[in-house]
């Protein structure tokens, strides 16, 4: 579905805002429900998915679902009596990192650019 690279940036995503959130792992820090699967990421199918996922959690509850339809995902909390406190949508969007080729080609000159800048210099000086 997704190569390794894009794969990792997201995982690390994923694990800087879960511990924003106070969620490890995909699963509240606080408790864990038998609805909510053994898989680190839990995926939903759009707004409607992720209100069903809702119902099936446990009272003061938070959790992450990702959407399956488009670049988003839910944070999902439940109140202490187990009344769907608030859904947040998020939405976002992945930039991928650089290759070493393409920081080099921004960072680094050929040596026949070099020649020629310095024949231009040279030019000017003389």
């Amino acid at each position: 579905m997704f190569d390794n690279n894009y794969a990792q940036t997201l995982q690390d995503q994923i694990g800087q805002l879960s511990k924003l959130l106070g969620v490890q792992n995909g699963i509240p820090a606080q408790e864990t429900t038998a609805a909510m699967s053994a898989n680190k990421f839990d995926c939903v199918d759009g707004l409607e998915g992720a209100r069903a996922f809702l119902g099936k959690m446990l009272a003061s509850s938070k959790h992450i679902v990702w959407d399956n339809n488009r670049d988003a995902f839910y944070v999902l909390q439940k109140d202490a009596n187990g009344t769907p406190a608030r859904i947040q949508i998020c939405l976002y969007t992945v930039e991928l990192e650089q290759t070493m080729e393409e920081q080099m080609e921004e960072k680094y000159v050929t040596k026949d650019d070099f020649n020629a800048l310095m024949a231009k210099l040279d030019g000017l000086l003389n």
